[in-house]
């Protein structure tokens, strides 16, 4: 009888364990780039919630990993990328008004996070299509995002990264 108690006691243990994940939604991943500075820096390793493809939703701030379309070129090693999400489907968003600031649905984004080198890449109000995100690096000036390449499916998203 004892055998059988601790026997369940285990299994209970076990489900309870699995049901608070198996780690498998977090992944590490290596910044190899600048683009994120000044949030995160070149060589830092940042955690990410995984998510399946396609359930990402789309949230404005958000620092995301994601596999880039072909429209960001040449990507020999098959290594995701990071950028922060700077609008979402049905967004209009344009580059900038007369003191430098990115302008979503008409208005003026106060982006404490970003460093600029010279002036931002400029670039006529766009409307982000159904189903995609428009991707901006912190460090406008180094950054390969959305302002060269265009807005990038939002199932290409890989996970968000955690804080």
């Amino acid at each position: 009888m004892r055998k059988i108690a601790v026997l369940m006691g285990l299994v209970l243990s076990l489900t309870a364990c699995a049901s608070l994940g198996d780690g498998a939604r977090d992944k590490r991943y290596e910044v190899n780039s600048p683009t994120m500075e000044p949030t995160i820096r070149k060589g830092s390793t940042v955690g990410v919630d995984v998510v399946k493809p396609g359930d990402y939703q789309p949230r404005t701030g958000d620092v995301v990993m994601f596999n880039p379309p072909d429209s960001y070129g040449w990507n020999p090693d098959g290594r995701p990328r990071i950028l922060r999400v700077a609008a979402v489907p049905g967004d209009t968003i344009a580059c900038c008004d007369a003191q430098g600031w990115l302008i979503r649905n008409g208005t003026a984004q106060h982006e404490p996070y970003i460093q600029i080198d010279g002036a931002p890449t400029q670039f006529q109000p766009i409307t982000v299509p159904p189903g995609e995100i428009y991707l901006l690096g912190d460090y406008r000036g180094v950054a390969n995002d959305s302002s060269q390449n265009g807005s990038v499916p939002a199932e290409n998203v890989i996970g968000v990264v955690k804080p």
